[in-house]
């Protein structure tokens, strides 16, 4: 679990705040999970009405500085907070911030974060994420995301729900477009291993190719939506060996649970 310790103690000291009104989303929820490939050094805090990001920054700031931390504003506006957070030597970035509502899913209780971003919605934001401001972390990100949560390929299909001024195609040409770093880029990450630019653009085309044929296979009219099992598990599709059982959950205003139906056992 790649978060630093004062990560850690920062979450775990706000969590109280935490609720289905102001949640932890971003690099931290996925850089909590096992196999994580780099350290983030912030933490964002969104909520669905812009009107709890200033009460919300506001009784953060006084947990913190009641548990030793230090707290210097860099930014405050009505619908977005920034601070710098220290204890001893160590330092992290805080965002508060408003956000879209429609997610695939509702929040999460979590016993570190006290609420956060369901997996699959953290996944699919990190992907409109990358194409709208073309950073390095963010391709790492959608990699692991690529590897551990669901192929890059449903999850582009599924992120043309939440922003439908996106098409596969599109965010697939700027996804390829955007590619392009330095070795020495990738050395300024907090990477867990050791950066290897090559391995990191092979395994990127790979995924790109292979998403660019899962979108060319899909219905289009079943864009936006991501595929479930039977279980309620996310799932890539394959069209060529059929996929009609599969559950076609959209997102919807806080998300919401997918209705999903075993299938009957085998006689």
């Amino acid at each position: 679990m790649p978060l630093s310790n004062i990560q850690a103690a920062i979450l775990q000291t706000i969590a109280k705040n935490r609720s289905l009104e102001s949640y932890v989303a971003g690099a931290s929820v996925i850089h909590a999970a096992p196999r994580s490939p780099r350290f983030s050094h912030d933490v964002d805090i969104f909520h669905d009405d812009q009107s709890a990001v200033a009460k919300s920054a506001v009784a953060d700031e006084q947990a913190l500085r009641q548990a030793g931390f230090s707290v210097e504003w860099q930014e405050q506006f009505p619908a977005f907070f920034r601070a710098v957070v220290r204890r001893d030597k160590e330092v992290v970035e805080i965002d508060w911030a408003a956000d879209s509502a429609y997610r695939f899913f509702p929040l999460a209780p979590d016993p570190l974060f006290g609420f956060k971003l369901h997996p699959l919605d953290v996944a699919t934001n990190k992907v409109l994420a990358f194409v709208g401001r073309c950073e390095i972390r963010d391709l790492v990100d959608c990699l692991h995301l690529h590897k551990t949560v669901l192929s890059l390929g449903a999850l582009i299909w599924a992120a043309c729900g939440k922003d439908e001024g996106y098409t596969p195609e599109r965010i697939l040409n700027e996804a390829q477009r955007r590619a392009h770093f330095r070795a020495s880029e990738l050395r300024q990450l907090d990477l867990v291993r050791k950066p290897d630019p090559v391995r990191l653009r092979t395994s990127w085309d790979a995924a790109i190719a292979k998403a660019r044929r899962l979108a060319e296979s899909l219905p289009v009219e079943e864009l936006g939506c991501l595929y479930l099992d039977s279980t309620g598990k996310a799932v890539t599709p394959n069209p060529k060996r059929g996929f009609t059982r599969l559950v076609r959950h959209r997102g919807t205003v806080r998300g919401i649970l997918p209705m999903v139906h075993p299938l009957p056992a085998a006689r």
